[in-house]
């Protein structure tokens, strides 16, 4: 059984920490957020397991809302580790948690950031889950300061770019990563390896 996009569940019977958090890159990376870059901006699928060649991928024309299906989750799934959090946990506080950890230009200190979280949480991240489409007040668009979110205030609207949400969060979960492989984040550390020894449940 595969436990990433390039490793088989027999090379991990006792994985230590690093490996752990490998694991979870290798997995966010190459199941969820690589793929809907790919959707939304093409480019080299990654060589699979086994040596099998990667090969070049269109993007996929109105993958838009696809994309952000695939995306929003990350932002639960950051929460979920940061926050120390425990069963009873609302999905809201540690979604927002999440946001505000990949966008903190967005979220810390602005006055529109709890608009913004709430638009993204109630009109995304709701919206798509239990609706299959967005909130009225949510929708895609390319922002012009280059970003991948954007609150407009006069309208109480937020607006996603999928080109460049995927790519925001691979940022984020790249320096995530590091944050995780530092031994002086003790906490953070440990909340990890709490989450996944509990397989995100």
């Amino acid at each position: 059984m595969r436990v990433s996009w390039k490793h088989e569940h027999t090379e991990f019977s006792n994985p230590s920490f690093e490996q752990k958090v490998e694991l979870f890159y290798e997995q966010t990376l190459g199941w969820q957020l690589h793929i809907a870059d790919l959707l939304a901006n093409g480019g080299a699928t990654f060589e699979a397991n086994g040596g099998r060649p990667s090969y070049p991928v269109d993007a996929v024309e109105h993958s838009g809302f696809a994309v952000l299906h695939i995306c929003l989750s990350y932002f639960e799934l950051i929460g979920s580790v940061i926050v120390a959090s425990s069963k009873n946990t609302r999905s809201v506080t540690r979604f927002k948690a999440g946001a505000a950890d990949v966008f903190p230009m967005h979220f810390n200190g602005s006055q529109w950031g709890e608009r913004l979280l709430n638009r993204l949480y109630k009109g995304a991240r709701c919206g798509l889950y239990h609706a299959g489409r967005t909130g009225r007040y949510v929708g895609l668009g390319s922002p012009p300061d280059g970003t991948a979110l954007l609150y407009i205030p006069e309208s109480d609207q937020a607006v996603i770019s999928p080109e460049r949400l995927p790519i925001a969060l691979k940022a984020h979960l790249e320096k995530f990563r590091l944050e995780l492989l530092n031994p002086a984040r003790v906490a953070l550390r440990a909340q990890f390896e709490r989450r996944f020894d509990e397989g995100f449940g």
